[in-house]
């Protein structure tokens, strides 16, 4: 569960939370080139923060110069999503997790440890996401009937 003391709420009043990591200074660049390396990266990491696989995890190649080359690797969640794009000549990790279901960030930084041992983390960003997500259904469907009336109008 990501820590209250890092979103400052339950995670009951909102949708759920988007963690955006950038990761420079990557020890040990090996698993960024390995596409099997990166798919049990995303099973072990969903696994670990306790979400469920749906599709994937599914693995692409990017060519091209330096700081577009590298690896992307995306998996969908019953929860929502998780992906990671790496720049192994930069030494450079993106990781961009969205889930409706609470989840804890040193789980996430620690897989990461376990992928390319040491890091430095230059970005991050916790954003919490459906701040009026109504969670019942009576609410849901009041808020899509308002929503599409206006549409409509």
């Amino acid at each position: 569960m990501i820590s209250h003391s890092l979103t400052g709420h339950a995670p009951e009043d909102h949708y759920g939370d988007e963690l955006t990591l950038r990761l420079s200074e990557i020890a040990d660049t090996r698993a960024l080139h390995d596409d099997k390396a990166l798919h049990t990266f995303m099973r072990d990491l969903v696994d670990r923060i306790g979400m469920t696989v749906i599709a994937g995890p599914l693995v692409a190649t990017e060519e091209g110069p330096p700081h577009q080359a590298g690896k992307s690797a995306v998996v969908i969640l019953a929860e929502s999503h998780a992906a990671i794009h790496t720049y192994p000549w930069l030494r450079e990790i993106f990781v961009n997790i969205f889930s409706c279901k609470p989840f804890r960030e040193a789980d996430v930084l620690d897989e990461l440890a376990g992928l390319v041992g040491g890091f430095t983390v230059t970005e991050r960003s916790l954003t919490r996401r459906g701040e009026d997500w109504p969670r019942a259904l009576g609410p849901a469907s009041r808020l899509w009937r308002s929503q599409r009336s206006r549409t409509a109008a």
